[in-house]
């Protein structure tokens, strides 16, 4: 894959509007099946470190174009979709490019607004503009850590029929979190000042972002059910370890469904882009190209051990079969961090070994071990032989 040049020197920017971009194709189409109207909200839009005059390199391009697009595809299968979207700039230069670029826009049937000012003294007028009742999809990407505190989003949490897709600056968090001055801080961030002393870095990882996923889950419960949340890491464009992660919360086990559907297509593409990076780098050092062999030279410290899969599957079975559809699929991703393929293979490979059997398998071409999705999403019966 080739990284366009507006990306060069930012190819974490690159995935994130990949991600970005992707799942909002899902979300808007199905969303727009039922939904009247859909508000889209970019509470930091920027723009800023663009690498293009036209800004098609940033969220406002990036969001804008995915709502015509889906406007389009929606309303010609019978679907009047209602689109508005707004972006919120602090600084004034950035707001006023911003104005400038929607002011060009020629997008039918949207309606585009702007606001100028701090994100936290917007909020009341925010959600205001949101209304009651509408969906709401929340791009939450601030430059620095301290605006994704909690009692600072806690507002916007609380409006139901929402979604939300949060920018959590995790190498910031990791350097303070330990510093006495920054307590207080790691409170309101991640509910407690976590305690990290003699964990390893990638166990340090999962028990910071375990914290932050749940004040935020906490935090957005406006009724008996808990929200739900999950995250995907964004490396270092030449650094094996984590930059950021985008947190996405909702209210729906589909929700995360689909968006660890798109997590996982993009993975390959995570990898690529990193390992172009890299190659980038090495070149211009030495002044020479590289022969490529293809694969990528990536450390992935996100590929799962299939046999600690296989002995999770083993712990959820028993010899009495129960249904496994979207629900339980959704409290298995939010509880292991894992990737619907590495519950897919895992359990393939048990059923192999006839250790599990799906009881609902009838003698026709599958292309999954599991369709998590059958009998109107409540699936299909699993057992432990």
């Amino acid at each position: 894959m080739e990284i366009p040049a507006s990306y060069k020197g930012r190819e974490p920017a690159f995935i994130k509007h990949a991600l970005l971009e992707t799942y909002l194709e899902r979300l808007f189409v199905i969303v727009g099946q039922y939904a009247k109207k859909i508000s889209y909200v970019d509470c930091f839009a920027g723009p800023w470190q663009e690498g293009g005059t036209d800004l098609s390199d940033t969220s406002i391009a990036i969001s804008l174009n995915i709502i015509q697009k889906n406007r389009d595809f929606l309303s010609g299968r019978g679907h009047d979709v209602q689109f508005r979207a707004l972006y919120i700039e602090k600084d004034k230069k950035a707001f006023n490019k911003l104005k400038n670029y929607l002011d060009t826009r020629k997008d039918s049937g949207l309606t585009i607004d702007a606001f100028h000012g701090e994100f936290y003294d917007l909020r009341d007028e925010i959600l205001k503009w949101c209304g009651s009742e509408d969906f709401v999809f929340f791009f939450i990407d601030p430059t620095g850590w301290k605006d994704m505190v909690v009692p600072t989003l806690r507002p916007l949490l609380q409006r139901p029929n929402s979604e939300y897709l949060i920018n959590f600056m995790y190498d910031f968090v990791l350097r303070f979190h330990k510093q006495e001055s920054y307590e207080d801080r790691m409170r309101d961030l991640l509910g407690e000042v976590p305690d990290t002393d003699n964990m390893l870095p990638k166990e340090k990882e999962k028990q910071i972002m375990k914290l932050y996923c749940n004040h935020l889950k906490f935090a957005a419960k406006s009724s008996p059910d808990m929200p739900r949340c999950v995250y995907v890491k964004v490396p270092y464009p030449l650094k094996d370890r984590t930059e950021y992660s985008l947190v996405y919360v909702t209210r729906h086990a589909m929700g995360i469904k689909v968006f660890s559907e798109v997590s996982e297509s993009l993975h390959a593409v995570k990898k690529e882009v990193m390992s172009q990076a890299k190659k980038d780098s090495r070149t211009a050092k030495s002044g020479q190209g590289e022969m490529s062999f293809g694969g990528t030279d990536v450390a992935n410290d996100e590929q799962i051990d299939l046999s600690t899969v296989k002995e999770y599957w083993l712990s959820k079975l028993s010899s009495t079969p129960k249904r496994f559809g979207i629900i339980e699929l959704a409290d298995m991703l939010e509880e292991t961090g894992w990737y619907q393929g590495d519950l897919q293979q895992a359990f393939g490979l048990l059923e192999a070994e006839g250790k599990v059997r799906n009881r609902e398998v009838l003698n026709k071409r599958r292309s999954k071990f599991i369709y998590f999705d059958a009998n109107n999403n409540k699936g299909e019966q699993l057992v432990r032989l």
